[in-house]
């Protein structure tokens, strides 16, 4: 019987994933977490990634017996339905291999969704001993609009540093914030798992749709550039690629600038130490619109080169040493 359970959730609802997978990757049995859209992109991934259990979301993709009849004979695996609706004809299905279902919250608050990660874990036919497995979920359900506040950092040379001084500050409750910070191309996604094991917010490499969310942290892929956008009169990222801007890519004026056009005055943007003058005129355009902004200062930057270009511009309201930076964002949001 193997000791570690890797997951493949089939949902087309990515909010639903994202606090799913948000839940279970702090579960020391938990080893892989794989999000597919359809029955056919699981039954591709599931013997290349030796997924044993299968979370099948049907409130979002519909699902044939004979495809749930397969997994079992093929694989041996568990399958266990979730859904929110309390008379899905999902009980049924238990003759058909499904191990069991699990109704789902109507609000996926932290309580919740740590009760119902708890009952999925009880589910797991064996594979581990979860009943007594405490979940640390970290609430990313709150999606913000135009008049939430949010806030920007871009960095650059000696900004990893930078930044991890102004996380280990932060309260684990706090607004969106995006980050530009200056890496090659592949080491975005796991600086952002790094950070993410070590600090009470989420943090993730950001993608294409993904909403802004109170207490969460999402890093501008390295390779593309990242903007704020408004859909479903939520606020979500841009990534994509283009030119170099101050030949770098991800630029944070790209960011900036699009934050001061959407945002105006419920932005914050910060600018931290680094080589060039990435992000000054944007920090600039984000102060005209009435943005607070806030610039390390020479004395703590490794090198005083974005930071000074925007106190140049007139685009700093505040320059501080790296140490008082957490407390001054927190102050003005």
């Amino acid at each position: 019987m193997p000791s570690t359970a890797r997951f493949i959730i089939i949902s087309k609802d990515a909010l639903f994933c994202l606090q799913i997978k948000e839940g279970l990757k702090s579960v020391p049995a938990v080893e892989l977490v794989i999000v597919v859209a359809s029955q056919a992109e699981a039954e591709n991934k599931i013997a290349r990634n030796r997924s044993n259990i299968f979370l099948i979301d049907e409130d979002s993709v519909f699902f044939d017996n004979a495809f749930m009849q397969r997994m079992v004979a093929r694989f041996a695996n568990t399958l266990v339905v979730t859904t929110a609706k309390k008379d899905n004809p999902v009980k049924r299905r238990l003759q058909m291999g499904v191990t069991d279902f699990v109704v789902k919250p109507q609000v996926f608050n932290t309580a919740n969704t740590s009760k119902y990660l708890q009952a999925i874990l009880r589910r797991m036919g064996g594979i581990v001993a979860a009943t007594n497995v405490s979940v640390n979920y970290k609430d990313v359900t709150k999606t913000v609009g135009v008049n939430d506040k949010v806030i920007a950092i871009a960095s650059s040379t000696g900004g990893v540093e930078a930044l991890e001084k102004i996380l280990s500050a932060l309260p684990e409750e706090v607004p969106p914030i995006l980050l530009v910070q200056h890496m090659p191309s592949g080491f975005t996604k796991f600086f952002a798992t790094r950070l993410d094991g070590k600090y009470p917010i989420s943090i993730k490499e950001a993608e294409t749709g993904d909403f802004l969310m109170k207490n969460q942290m999402l890093i501008a892929p390295a390779g593309s550039h990242m903007q704020m956008v408004v859909t479903q009169n939520k606020l979500a990222v841009d990534c994509f690629l283009g030119p170099k801007l101050h030949g770098v890519i991800p630029a944070a004026d790209i960011l900036f600038e699009s934050m001061a056009n959407i945002l105006k005055r419920n932005a914050v943007g910060v600018i931290l130490t680094g080589m060039g003058a990435d992000g000054a005129r944007g920090l600039l355009l984000m102060h005209t619109q009435g943005a607070k902004t806030v610039g390390q200062n020479k004395e703590t930057c490794v090198v005083y080169g974005m930071p000074k270009v925007a106190k140049d511009l007139g685009a700093v309201d505040y320059e501080l040493p790296i140490e008082k930076i957490a407390h001054k964002i927190m102050e003005l949001v």
